[in-house]
């Protein structure tokens, strides 16, 4: 009975989906995927829209000239001309300086349209707090982690090789475990008042287990569950009952969002988060031996219906878990 339930429950919610007004998002559902055409088209429309810059990464403030020197901007190249304002506009995903040769950043940040980017196609700006300053490198390889998966975003890790060293300092990388603690996440992607601000922004944020996350996201896509089936309710002639019974039988399959590579940080009310244009970014502590990275930017989750999957309570954002990945970056790099 319940396998019955639960795909007459799977009919209505694929009906409910091609006719949603929601969130446009990859027909995977992931919104994070191909940030290269996706994030440049939303600050083009920001900025005609003529939205005022936001001063708050969501909650966030407006970061130190020169206070995070190891971050770094990726650009679109096709996109720039010989102005310094043009690479505003082009700025897609974060990455952090490794070394004077290698960047650090996400895997979706490398993926446009299922395909691996070419190097040619991006371009590294560094020392820049604002983009509209800084210095371009050209990249002469691009990594993607061999396991990195588009459904479930695992393996969310690549690396970028640089024609020519960088002059910026770099990021030292944590090597062990970091459960809980204060965290900062730094990025110019899109503040909570839809803008994408030209300035680079600095978020405070508590790691928490991987366990309250797993259990924020699967409530959210619990509540997500009801609304689209009660959307087709009234078109399939199934009653509350029915919702209720067709919600909690999917809802009971759910495996969990997060693997064992990712790490999750935020605040309970979402007041503070990474979002759309912070991937490949750095998560980072700073302790007795200064700066260290300890997670990259990767995906955040919200209600179908919401305008951005950030922000939200109790559904932190998810970072790829650096610890785990050491030996990758070692064996690919040499460092």
């Amino acid at each position: 009975m319940q396998g019955s339930v639960a795909a007459a429950s799977m009919l209505a919610i694929t009906a409910a989906l091609a006719c949603s007004p929601a969130q446009a998002r990859d027909a995977s559902g992931r919104a994070e995927l191909s940030p290269k055409s996706r994030v440049t088209q939303a600050r083009a429309q920001a900025k005609e829209a003529d939205k005022d810059e936001g001063d708050r990464v969501f909650g966030g403030l407006e970061a130190e000239k020169g206070a995070w020197p190891f971050q770094v901007a990726l650009l679109s190249s096709d996109m720039l001309d010989e102005q310094p304002a043009s690479q505003t506009d082009a700025q897609f995903c974060g990455g952090s300086l490794i070394a004077p040769q290698w960047v650090l950043t996400a895997a979706h940040c490398l993926y446009d349209g299922g395909t691996a980017i070419a190097p040619e196609t991006v371009t590294i700006l560094t020392e820049a707090t604002d983009l509209a300053e800084g210095k371009r490198y050209k990249v002469s390889q691009v990594i993607v982690h061999e396991g990195y998966s588009e459904v479930s975003l695992d393996n969310d890790i690549g690396l970028l090789k640089l024609v020519e060293p960088a002059a910026a300092p770099s990021i030292k990388l944590r090597k062990s475990r970091v459960e809980k603690g204060k965290t900062t996440v730094i990025g110019w992607g899109m503040t909570d008042d839809g803008s994408f601000p030209s300035a680079l922004m600095q978020a405070e944020l508590d790691l928490a287990p991987n366990a309250a996350c797993n259990a924020g996201i699967k409530d959210i896509y619990a509540k997500d569950l009801r609304t689209m089936l009660k959307q087709m309710s009234t078109r399939m002639r199934y009653s509350e009952r029915g919702i209720d019974a067709g919600a909690v039988a999917i809802a009971g399959d759910m495996g969990d969002p997060l693997t064992d590579n990712m790490i999750c940080a935020g605040t309970t009310t979402g007041a503070r988060d990474a979002c759309n244009g912070d991937s490949g970014g750095p998560l980072f502590v700073t302790g007795k031996d200064g700066v260290e990275q300890i997670g990259i930017v990767n995906w955040g989750e919200g209600p179908y219906d919401a305008n951005a999957a950030c922000g939200h309570a109790n559904a932190y954002g998810v970072y790829s878990r650096l610890s785990n990945y050491t030996d990758w970056i070692g064996s690919k790099t040499g460092l």
